[in-house]
């Protein structure tokens, strides 16, 4: 990207330069890259937009007419200031959104902030996705105006692999649409939108190109049908949005929604990062990435379960992606990551991993104790938030790397009563601090120093 595409860089709405001309090619090529890499066809849009699945999903649910920004209240009749009265429709006339217990918070908590019902269903005992709670569920809305469902291609606190083709048939069964979140799955594997059987097409889809291998810093992809387009005026007007401007007050806007839709100055490297990251992972080859994850995971339960006090979250599911969450009894996430952090330099992620609602399932929190805790963090003390631990393997992980890894855990295990000695706990953050570094500082200021 420095050396080749750098000295190329210039503005994508002009392309009367060399270097206006090669940056739009590249953005329009970078567009039909990632198209052509989920099995998108020519009804389908895609918008590289923001900076991951988050942007994305927002942005499908502003095209889809479902949100309403808080502070509308101000402005719309007989409300009194109330912003729930705002979005007072009647229950016939209201959307509903089905989502699965193992959803994160951007393709949970989002879908709160909309017009829609949200209806989470109800996981089998094993805490698995249950079509059959689908069907159940979607008979009581049969009759609202749209129906939608939004669904995790994996956990990203387990690598859970939901059947979300299956959920996608029961939702077109009832003429409803299906989109998946392939926030946690698509740097490892095949993404088809559309499979042979055109009952489990997927409506839409968004994923986070940051994730993948030689990814960050590039943008959201939101890829959806055009059937789900039905925008007079874009989500975003602005330069490169209209054919034409008067100075009377007179517009048009340009009726193709990947132009329509992509206003002002497009993140055109950010797009093109996340082109060179797929097209990365297409020379990796998704069949071997599984084979070498197949290696990994095995290595992995092998040795993590070699610690008795050692529980993995979901440890049944051995069908999964390279995601291991777990806890060990009596000792605090959070301490667990800051000691392999200080002590082997081990980065691995401490907390809910965005995932609280998945979290009182795997962790069995009634609604008592959820209780407890909410009053407890709403009051500045997270002493009491529940959380584990995240390990999450990547194919390019050696053995030795990975043997390293599992190694440190069992040793930290093994000492945590006499390392913890050297922390303290601050219940307001939820963190322990060396006593060296009570503030928990790292000195980055020199990251923009550009006199050094």
């Amino acid at each position: 990207m420095l050396e080749e595409i750098g000295p190329m860089i210039g503005n994508t709405h002009s392309e009367s330069t060399a270097t206006g001309k090669a940056m739009t090619d590249a953005y329009h090529l970078a567009q039909k890259i990632v198209k052509r890499h989920v099995n998108a066809n020519d009804n389908d849009v895609i918008l590289f937009t923001g900076t991951g699945m988050t942007s994305a999903i927002a942005k499908l649910q502003r095209i889809l007419g479902l949100k309403i920004p808080e502070q509308a209240v101000n402005y719309c009749p007989f409300t009194h200031g109330e912003y729930d009265k705002c979005r007072d429709i009647p229950n016939e006339k209201r959307p509903v959104v089905f989502l699965t217990h193992t959803e994160h918070h951007s393709n949970h908590t989002s879908w709160f902030e909309t017009l829609a019902d949200v209806v989470v269903l109800e996981p089998s005992d094993d805490l698995t996705v249950d079509p059959d709670a689908l069907r159940r569920e979607i008979i009581k809305y049969k009759d609202r105006p749209l129906l939608l469902g939004s669904f995790s291609a994996c956990s990203n606190v387990t690598g859970y692999i939901p059947p979300f083709y299956e959920l996608a048939k029961i939702m077109h069964e009832h003429n409803g649409y299906c989109f998946v979140d392939y926030a946690a799955s698509a740097p490892y594997v095949d993404i088809d939108m559309h499979p042979s059987d055109k009952m489990q097409q997927l409506d839409a889809i968004f994923f986070s190109p940051h994730k993948f291998l030689g990814g960050p810093g590039s943008a959201g992809v939101l890829i959806f049908s055009k059937e789900l387009y039905n925008n007079e005026i874009p989500d975003s007007p602005g330069g490169g949005t209209v054919k034409w401007t008067n100075r009377w007050g007179g517009y048009s806007y340009i009726t193709d929604i990947e132009v329509k839709e992509d206003g002002g100055t497009p993140g055109f490297l950010q797009g093109i990062k996340a082109a060179l990251a797929v097209t990365l992972k297409e020379n990796m080859d998704t069949d071997k990435i599984h084979e070498r994850e197949l290696e990994l995971k095995e290595i992995t339960f092998r040795e993590l379960t070699k610690t008795k006090s050692l529980h993995i979250l979901a440890g049944n599911i051995k069908e999964r992606l390279g995601v291991f969450s777990f806890y060990i009894d009596n000792v605090h996430h959070n301490l667990l990551t800051r000691l392999l952090n200080d002590r082997f330099g081990i980065q691995l992620r401490g907390g809910c991993s965005c995932a609280g609602t998945y979290g009182h399932f795997l962790l069995d929190v009634d609604v008592k104790l959820s209780k407890e805790i909410t009053d407890m963090i709403d009051a500045g003390d997270l002493s009491m938030k529940p959380g584990w631990i995240r390990l999450s393997l990547h194919p390019t992980m050696t053995d030795d790397e990975l043997a390293y890894i599992c190694n440190a855990i069992n040793q930290t295990v093994e000492n945590v009563k006499e390392w913890q000695k050297d922390y303290t706990y601050d219940r307001h953050t939820n963190e322990f601090n060396h006593f060296s570094s009570p503030d928990n500082s790292t000195s980055i200021s020199h990251w923009f120093d550009l006199d050094s």
